[in-house]
C-alpha cells in the first residue's frame, strides 16, 4: 500500500474527521486536560484524539525522545498505548 492510500484509508475508517478535532479540549475530561499539560511540557506530541459515541475520548500522546506513544485515561493517568489508529 503507499504512502497516499494509506493516509486515505485512515482517514475513512475516522470518516473523515480530523485526527485532533477543532475544540478538543471541551471534549476532554479535567484530568485528561491537566495530563495533556503536562505532557506538553515535557515535549510531548497530541498524536490523536479517538472519538466514540458512548465513552469519553481515547487521547494519545507522543514522547518524541522515546518514540512511544501514550493513551490518556479518563482520570488522567497514563498508560501505553500499542493499538493502531483505526
Amino acid at each position: 500500500m503507499t504512502q497516499g492510500s494509506e493516509s486515505l484509508e485512515e482517514s475513512c475508517k475516522r470518516g473523515l474527521k480530523a485526527e485532533v478535532p477543532f475544540g478538543y479540549e471541551a471534549l476532554l475530561t479535567d484530568g485528561q486536560r491537566q495530563r495533556l499539560d503536562d505532557c506538553r511540557q515535557l515535549g510531548w506530541e497530541l498524536q490523536f484524539i479517538r472519538r466514540s459515541l458512548a465513552n469519553c475520548p481515547t487521547v494519545i500522546v507522543r514522547d518524541t525522545r522515546e518514540r512511544q506513544s501514550w493513551r490518556i485515561c479518563d482520570d488522567g493517568t497514563l498508560a501505553p498505548f500499542e493499538g493502531n489508529r483505526g
